[in-house]
């Protein structure tokens, strides 16, 4: 798109260009640069005397600083008293890390610190109460100060938070450093039990406004079912369970009406043709008849007797036929009373059903009256099933709750207090302090290091 001009310089060096420039340069004189160092030797000395002295007047002077360390461990996974499994599902990583930075920032929060304070007296500690500020202000100064000798750093890729507290007495660094973690822990103790009081607090007060909606959502169930004569058995309408059983007695009722009416029937068609009187179920089973028929029967033998051995005029054979016309009669009127009893029975029978069967359309009309009051109450019945739901829910809750506030549910704890450091962190210790007390905390080689300066020995 562009050319370049052809009368421009080449930016290109060869190497033969680059091994003529060098060849062209002057040789180094060392004699003529020792002569040089050796006439300003006095201010060589000079200066590094001068060094020396600023430097050892710096160790002296500058008050020493040691810093001590403890390791705090914040499980994001709080623990879980009241349900089945002791620790949650694991959550995302990078909620994770910020939950525990932000817990790193309570642990350096006044709140804590302001504790601290107050629990160790800084307030009247020359260390942390200097000028004039500090009479002014008083323990805003203390805490103002201790801000400034605390560091709180989350170790990389760990849940462990450092907590390092720097002072002028190494006794007093680790004690601080200690009263810092401890100090913590208690806060969030008290944070989650307050968080817990208060959640209870809130749900009881709700409670007695929930009780009394449930109440009165049951209530208006009642005094619908009283105005639309709604009444209810084990879970089933009054009428429901009336209308079931008379169905039942008039399935009865029909079939004893069958039966009597079957009877009657046969009854009537004996006397009405020519079947043998008593040729029928009802005169078999009866007694009397039985016994009547039985006397007629030896009549009639005696009868024909008679009349083959004296004839027919005989009064003998006229008296014997007047016997058997009244056992024939006896028995007519015999068969005329079962006919009564199975017509009387027949009829009753029928005057039950007719009843049972009135019975049954007069609920069917109500039950039809009803199934329509019934969508109302359907919907009244969920209002208080809804009410009655939140009201228990809210109920279990805030027991729940309630009993929280007596159980530690954070996974929180010291995995390393902080020791008395060995060495200063400021100004660092020499090589030699190093070597004489590395021997003693042979035993404690890790506290040891931790309390060892980030800078190297001398540097």
């Amino acid at each position: 798109m562009f050319e370049a001009s052809s009368h421009m310089p080449s930016t290109v060096v060869s190497r033969r260009d680059l091994s003529l420039g060098f060849a062209s340069l002057p040789p180094i004189d060392v004699q003529k640069i020792w002569s040089v160092l050796w006439r300003g030797k006095i201010t060589i000395l000079l200066s590094m005397m001068i060094a020396v002295g600023l430097a050892a007047a710096f160790v002296l002077l500058v008050p020493h600083k040691y810093t001590a360390t403890t390791q705090i461990l914040i499980d994001p996974m709080d623990l879980r008293g009241a349900q089945n499994d002791i620790s949650p599902a694991i959550p995302q990583s990078d909620a994770a890390v910020l939950q525990v930075e932000s817990q790193a920032r309570v642990i350096a929060s006044d709140n804590v610190l302001r504790r601290v304070v107050d629990s160790e007296g800084l307030d009247h500690d020359p260390e942390f109460m200097h000028g004039a500020m500090a009479q002014k202000y008083g323990p805003l100064a203390a805490l103002n100060e201790l801000q400034k000798h605390v560091q709180v750093k989350r170790s990389e890729r760990t849940y462990v938070v450092d907590v390092s507290v720097t002072s002028e007495d190494p006794a007093k660094a680790a004690r601080l450093a200690n009263a810092i973690a401890q100090t913590y822990l208690t806060e969030q103790t008290e944070v989650r039990s307050n968080a817990a009081r208060q959640i209870s607090q809130a749900l009881t007060g709700r409670l007695k406004e929930l009780q009394t909606r449930v109440r009165d959502a049951e209530q208006k169930v009642e005094a619908y079912k009283a105005s639309h004569n709604i009444v209810g058995a084990n879970g089933e309408l009054v009428n429901e369970q009336q209308l079931t059983g008379l169905n039942a007695q008039l399935s009865l009722a029909r079939a004893r009406t069958s039966e009597a009416k079957a009877r009657l029937d046969q009854v009537e068609s004996v006397l009405h043709s020519k079947t043998p009187i008593g040729a029928f179920p009802e005169a078999v089973q009866s007694q009397t008849i039985t016994m009547l028929r039985s006397q007629y029967a030896e009549i009639m033998r005696r009868d024909a007797e008679q009349k083959s051995s004296l004839g027919e005029r005989h009064p003998a054979v006229i008296e014997i036929e007047a016997q058997g016309a009244r056992l024939q009669k006896l028995i007519e009127d015999e068969v005329n009373r079962i006919a009564q009893s199975d017509r009387a029975e027949y009829e009753r029978a029928k005057a039950d059903e007719d009843m049972l069967s009135r019975q049954v359309d007069a609920l069917k009309n109500a039950a039809v009256s009803t199934n329509e009051s019934l969508v109302g109450l359907r919907e009244l019945e969920r209002d208080v099933q809804a009410s009655r739901t939140v009201y228990e829910s809210f109920l279990v809750r805030s027991r729940e709750t309630g009993e929280q506030e007596q159980v530690d549910t954070k996974n929180i704890r010291i995995i390393s207090k902080a020791d008395r450091p060995l060495y200063r962190s400021s100004p660092p210790p020499s090589a030699k302090a190093i070597r004489a007390r590395w021997p003693a905390c042979a035993a404690t080689r890790s506290r040891c290091i931790r309390s060892m300066p980030t800078r190297s020995p001398g540097r």
